[in-house]
């Protein structure tokens, strides 16, 4: 069994010029230790379709049909609270980094109180276990001078 399966992913948005098919009929599988990429233009459609395996997408205007297994639970099926919150899917089992570099972090907080944020609210962290599992996290990437970084 593939740890994340798409099949036929379709997400559409209806606007006042008609149904915008952003994403129609992407299918895929990724096993565990695998690493895909996806590639493409400039508005093909790359973001809606991480947005869509994550249910980030606002339901209307947006349209999410297909289907989406991650260790075998259809993410479509599960009400929102499952995909949110301590236990839920996304953020902690699923995680996704934005692509838009000058909106990912907020300049007026530290980068290692963004890191610790989502490891606090996910994984019911305290707020020093969290400040050093994010500096342990940078040291992990290679971030030269981790514990400085974290205080930037």
């Amino acid at each position: 069994m593939a740890l994340l399966e798409v099949e036929n992913l379709q997400t559409h948005f209806r606007t006042p010029d008609g149904i915008v098919r952003a994403v129609d009929g992407v299918s895929f599988a990724v096993g565990r230790g695998e690493t895909v990429a996806v590639v493409g233009e400039s508005g093909s459609g790359k973001s809606v379709m991480a947005n869509s395996i994550l249910r980030l997408i606002p339901q209307p205007p947006g349209r999410i049909a297909g289907r989406i297994r991650f260790e075998g639970e259809d993410l479509l099926a599960l009400p929102e609270r499952a995909m949110r919150g301590i236990r839920g899917i996304r953020g902690n089992r699923i995680s996704m980094v934005f692509q838009e570099p000058m909106t990912s972090l907020n300049p007026v907080l530290t980068v290692g109180g963004q890191i610790a944020e989502p490891l606090r609210l996910h994984q019911r962290l305290g707020r020093k276990e969290a400040a050093e599992r994010a500096v342990e996290m940078l040291s992990l990437v290679g971030i030269a001078e981790p514990h400085r970084r974290a205080a930037q």
